[in-house]
């Protein structure tokens, strides 16, 4: 493409396995909850599930391969996001032309040819979906400008916006000039300032225009710093806001899976969810514009898998209905996120006809108690009778929990255990509640003694160190199923199919991955004896 616009960096790794493995194995007991079961050590050093798997299978780890290398090998930044597809297509109606970086980690050669092939600079631009932390915006950021120290850099998405709920955007300036951010749009649907912030510097006009932006306007170090003020948008939907032109997009690292979304916004509010308040408002796109998208993505060659990322794509049933007869009507297998306690029968069979390939259930806790507490509008009883059905249509799923919510006791955690053990639940995952300020549990603090912030807590029955201890109890005592990185959950799973793994391989892998760390685990007592690699694993055919 030749000078786009925009040069958009969607993804890159977030985790530190370098920094993991410089730590002292002999002291692994002190920092054993911060690594497993996310990571396995093998080969010298803390690496993700995948990159085990690159091991066994091609004999590097990913680090050390060439970009071309690093494309074909396993990471789950590969996956193609929803982010950058669907900025590149809502910016075409308005002539805007969009390069889009999917994985920074393996496209760095095609980055570098991008950029340097500009007759004028583009605009480059960070979006930061995936980033909790400065620092994970400062690795990009610091990349980026020893390429070009004049590269004119904007950050967008999720992690800016955040910035921005609990403090005001002149906070921006100083971090800013030390990481080398020209722009930060810091709305949470950023798409039109960004569509207007393009078309003022393609025509040169001010960006007095340009809402919900903070600049600086000449030189990074001491330029005039403007916050600008913030200016709330409506839910912007990646289908309603653009037309059908999917297939018009170059997208060089696409498979065969792509992103979508049908609805913006959640319309539940659980206790310990930020996004009702972030999304600000629910609204859904109309089943017939969905289906005029759907044949654009049917027009993509290869494409035949999607991934519906609705936080509630079966709210209201209704409508969850009319869509999947339409999926019937495609020759495309389909993932979503899934509230199991809204589903019956003709639901979940009309979802296999549809060709549904796997499902996230987020049950958080099978205890009423805790259910309630969170606001979860649902019972351990409803949410076995959606696992009954999922299983009796093998549909496959991963049920997700939370630990350490307020209220959680032994007792609630081992509702948790029985309902994974006696519900044949196939792939699960476990996360250690986190305390954020922006959600209603905030609000109940003084009720449940609440005390510290993020992944440091402490109330009146449980404190997050008791969670991380029961985490990796439940990770080594559960063997009737397979657990599954709650980072990366649905996607893990969603990704592998997409490289080729049924659902039987993804098990049979992931119960060696995991088999490997319960070893790692149950070794620490005796210095780090780490067990020897396994036998190739094979996608299946």
């Amino acid at each position: 493409m030749d000078d786009p616009d925009l040069i958009l960096v969607t993804q890159s790794n977030v985790v530190d396995y370098e920094g993991y493995g410089k730590l002292p194995l002999d002291r692994l007991d002190l920092y054993k909850s911060l690594v497993y079961p996310r990571m396995v050590h093998h080969a010298g050093g803390f690496r993700s599930h995948l990159d085990y798997i690159n091991h066994q299978t091609t004999g590097k780890i990913f680090e050390d391969a060439s970009y071309p290398e690093r494309r074909r090998m396993l990471n789950i930044w590969n996956l193609p996001s929803m982010a950058g597809v669907h900025l590149a297509n809502y910016l075409m109606q308005f002539g805007l032309r969009v390069h889009v970086i999917n994985n920074l980690d393996s496209e760095w050669d095609w980055f570098e040819q991008a950029y340097a092939a500009c007759k004028r600079p583009p605009l480059v631009g960070i979006s930061s979906t995936f980033y909790l932390s400065w620092k994970e915006v400062g690795a990009v950021a610091r990349r980026l400008r020893a390429l070009d120290p004049d590269m004119e850099i904007v950050l967008g998405g999720a992690f800016a916006n955040a910035e921005t709920i609990h403090a005001d955007p002149a906070a921006f300036g100083a971090r800013m000039r030390r990481l080398g951010l020209r722009y930060v749009l810091h709305a949470f649907n950023s798409e039109p300032d960004l569509r207007d912030l393009l078309l003022a510097r393609r025509n040169g006009t001010g960006m007095e225009s340009v809402r919900n932006i903070a600049r600086i306007d000449g030189r990074l170090k001491d330029g005039t710093f403007e916050p600008g003020t913030k200016h709330w948008h409506k839910a912007l939907l990646s289908l309603d806001e653009c037309p059908p032109t999917w297939d018009r997009l170059h997208l060089p690292f696409l498979n065969r899976t792509i992103q979508i979304r049908t609805a913006s916004g959640c319309p539940f509010s659980c206790a310990f969810c930020s996004y009702p308040t972030t999304a600000g408002g629910w609204s859904t796109v109309e089943a017939d514009h969905v289906r005029a998208h759907l044949d654009s993505v049917m027009r993509i060659p290869n494409v035949d898998r999607i991934i519906f990322i609705d936080d509630t794509f079966n709210v209201p049933p209704h409508r969850f209905r009319e869509l999947i007869r339409i999926f019937a009507e495609y020759r495309f297998e389909w993932f979503s996120f899934l509230r199991v306690q809204y589903v019956n029968e003709e639901d979940v069979k009309m979802m296999k006809d549809s060709g549904c390939a796997g499902v996230y259930l987020g049950i958080e806790s099978a205890s009423d108690t805790v259910l309630k507490n969170m606001n979860k509008r649902a019972t351990g009883k409803q949410f076995a009778e959606g696992v009954r059905l999922l299983n009796k249509y093998d549909i496959p799923y991963l049920a997700a929990f939370v630990l350490g919510f307020p209220g959680e006791t032994d007792r609630t955690i081992q509702e948790n255990i029985d309902f994974i053990r006696n519900n044949g639940v196939r792939f699960y995952s476990l996360k250690e509640f986190f305390y954020m300020a922006h959600t209603q549990v905030h609000e109940k603090r003084a009720e449940y003694g609440l005390t510290g912030m993020g992944s440091k807590w402490a109330h009146a029955t449980m404190t997050h160190e008791d969670a991380a201890r029961i985490k990796l109890d439940i990770f080594q005592s559960v063997s009737e199923s397979t657990h599954i990185d709650p980072d990366t959950s649905l996607w893990y799973m969603a990704y592998l199919y997409d490289q080729g793994y049924d659902f039987g391989a993804i098990e049979r892998v992931q119960a060696e991955i995991n088999g490997v760390m319960k070893r790692q685990l149950a070794t620490l007592a005796d210095a780090p004896a780490w067990p020897s690699a396994l036998p190739t694993l094979r996608a299946a055919e």
